[in-house]
């Protein structure tokens, strides 16, 4: 009964002076650290070799929350390191397998830009629009060893070339 009593006295007296309970705050979660520029580098291109492998929409949000990495913690890093290597390329005429390479990068970020929307899939878009547009892509033509192209339509059940009836 006294103690009841004394709670009520203490309880009393901290709302009178608006002090808080002497219990100890809870303990927060502790935030992950933040990752290194060659940390995000290291697991995106994880995701780029994934995506050029065939992966789908969910296969990269599967990824992305296995690797605790949020959507635009990496978008904002992905656009930094966007604008670190298009800087880099513009006084220099880069070799042709830096080229290539780019290219090769332009590529891939286009396959993650159409299964990953928002913000990710915005920049690996503009950044890719960006390389193709510095660098864009040869035009491949018919050099006789591939065999000729065969303009065809389709004609009722089956397949006829161009031409027929």
């Amino acid at each position: 009964m006294l103690d009841k009593i004394w709670q009520f006295i203490k309880q009393l007296i901290q709302r009178l002076f608006k002090t808080q309970p002497s219990h100890p705050p809870a303990q927060q979660k502790p935030l992950p650290p933040t990752l290194t520029d060659a940390e995000y580098e290291a697991k995106f291109m994880e995701i780029l070799e994934g995506v050029n492998q065939g992966w789908s929409r969910g296969d990269v949000a599967g990824f992305l929350i296995a690797k605790r990495l949020k959507d635009g913690e990496l978008a904002a890093w992905l656009h930094r390191f966007g604008v670190r290597l298009l800087e880099g390329e513009h006084g220099d005429v880069p070799g042709t397998d830096a080229v290539e390479s780019l290219q090769e990068l332009a590529r891939r970020l286009l396959l993650l830009s159409r299964i990953r929307d928002g913000e990710l899939g915005n920049v690996a878009r503009e950044i890719s629009r960006e390389i193709l547009a510095r660098f864009p892509l040869p035009i491949v033509e018919d050099d006789g060893e591939n065999g000729l192209v065969i303009e065809a339509v389709f004609v009722g059940d089956g397949l006829g070339f161009s031409g027929e009836e």
